[in-house]
């Protein structure tokens, strides 16, 4: 048993000694939050089911075109008359002028009262066809075909809504994988400067011991080191709680949130911003051209518009023209009319218009609200162009003016601490240069940080698809 032991061991030990650490996970990268946003951020799931509520919505409406199967029988079986009678019909609605064609058989046998003379049919029956024609109200538009529009035109809301939302996840997904970045670069600059301050320590403790500089140093170093620590403990608080924002946009294939861990933070922010080729008024122009809300308030606003001219139709008078021909099938005993062809018109008129008229009044209003909602929208389309391109010249001269604002900071610090160490400054000085330092760059990474969040926002506003290289 020993033996076969120490051969595994033998046979083992050069492959574990020629094993390779593993290597570093790869960095979190944007595209891949926006990636698990997409396919399973929750609220845009939920408009997702909007398109399918669109899609049972015009099944609906195009039921109001169903054929219709009508039978009814009727037996007389006591009495003076003995006679049975059966009636079948289909109808078929049609969206040609509002037409409704009908055709159907009908069979009447036994005895029959003068009066109902009508009801009797040769021995196979009597089939019909024919066919009813609105001429006044409900020939240019019905109930049936104004449902049907308006289905169509809220499938194409539907995917305008989820645009919109989509477009606001992709946005907010962004600005918290900055932060979540920003948060990283903020708790990895407190734990340098602790660094600093803690492989400080020994050398001023011996310096103090040779009576090089004074005991308040020690102390003053000390005091830094707790300062410093403090500082730490709030930036890890910051980048946990930036890390639990980000989960909720990166998730896993589960659909579950995946919280990332400091292993996949990015070494920085990009070193180049994506490009942005428009002024004011192209991106103004764009905007409004691709803003999914505006696309779907103008077909909000034909929804109304034929809301509104069905019920200014319902005010004229029905008049109804209806053709219908018949002919008796088989043998009759009784002298039938065989061949027959009605002409109908039926004419309904009116009085007070009410129900028409108030549903008229509403949609005239509610086109006016969406004419208006429209204005506003693109009142603060334009606002929203006008600011991002704002933020986004502001967050450059930030960048500009913090990148030079760290380096002559960090010039500064290494020469107090260079003369630190020649007795010609105290600690407190490299004190305050070291966390000048650490400031400017902090204030570096949060300009960086406010530029690619502009950006998100610039993409958002123009409703363009986001592409970032990093």
């Amino acid at each position: 048993m020993k033996t076969r032991a120490a051969i595994l061991i033998l046979v083992w030990l050069p492959l574990l000694a020629s094993a390779e650490p593993a290597p570093a996970p790869r960095p979190l990268a944007l595209a891949e939050v926006l990636d698990a946003a997409l396919r399973a951020f929750p609220g845009l799931l939920a408009a997702e089911q909007r398109k399918q509520v669109a899609d049972g919505e015009l099944q609906t409406a195009e039921g109001g075109f169903d054929t219709l199967l009508k039978s009814q029988n009727r037996w007389s079986v006591a009495g003076m008359y003995e006679s049975r009678n059966y009636d079948v019909v289909i109808e078929q609605p049609t969206t040609l002028w509002g037409a409704t064609f009908f055709g159907g058989w009908r069979r009447g046998t036994g005895q029959y009262p003068v009066y109902e003379g009508k009801s009797q049919t040769a021995d196979d029956g009597e089939a019909r066809i024919g066919v009813n024609i609105p001429l006044w109200r409900n020939r240019e538009i019905d109930r049936r075909r104004a449902s049907l529009q308006q289905a169509e035109l809220g499938k194409l809301i539907a995917n305008h809504e989820f645009d919109q939302v989509l477009l606001e996840v992709r946005r907010q997904a962004s600005h918290r994988y900055w932060d979540w970045v920003l948060a990283g670069l903020r708790a990895r600059t407190a734990a340098q400067l602790l660094q600093i301050a803690e492989q400080r320590n020994d050398g001023i403790l011996q310096r103090v011991a040779a009576g090089d500089i004074p005991d308040f140093e020690a102390l003053d170093n000390q005091r830094a080191i707790i300062e410093r620590r403090e500082r730490l403990v709030a930036a890890k608080r910051m980048l946990e709680q930036s890390a639990i924002q980000l989960s909720l946009y990166w998730r896993d294939a589960d659909g579950q949130p995946q919280l990332p861990t400091d292993e996949l933070l990015p070494s920085g922010f990009p070193e180049r911003e994506p490009k942005i080729e428009a002024d004011f008024e192209n991106a103004a122009h764009l905007a409004r051209s691709q803003r999914p809300e505006l696309k779907r308030l103008e077909l909000q606003s034909q929804q109304t518009e034929t809301e509104l001219a069905l019920q200014n139709n319902q005010r004229n008078p029905a008049v109804d023209f209806s053709v219908m021909g018949a002919s008796d099938i088989g043998y009759a005993k009784e002298k039938l009319n065989r061949d027959e062809l009605y002409l109908g018109l039926n004419v309904d008129i009116p009085l007070q218009q009410r129900v028409a008229g108030g549903r008229a009044q509403t949609a005239a209003a509610n086109l006016k609200r969406l004419r208006w909602e429209r204005t506003g929208t693109e009142d603060r389309i334009n606002a929203e162009v006008k600011d991002v391109l704002s933020a986004l010249n502001a967050a450059r001269q930030r960048l500009t003016l913090s990148e030079q604002q760290r380096q002559a900071a960090r010039q500064l610090e290494e020469g107090e601490r260079t003369r630190f160490e020649w007795g010609e400054t105290t600690l407190l000085f490299v004190n305050l240069r070291e966390i000048a330092s650490g400031d400017a760059t902090l204030q570096a990474a949060d300009a960086a940080a406010s530029l690619f969040k502009a950006h998100a926002d610039f993409q958002a506003a123009v409703a363009a698809p986001l592409d970032y290289a990093q």
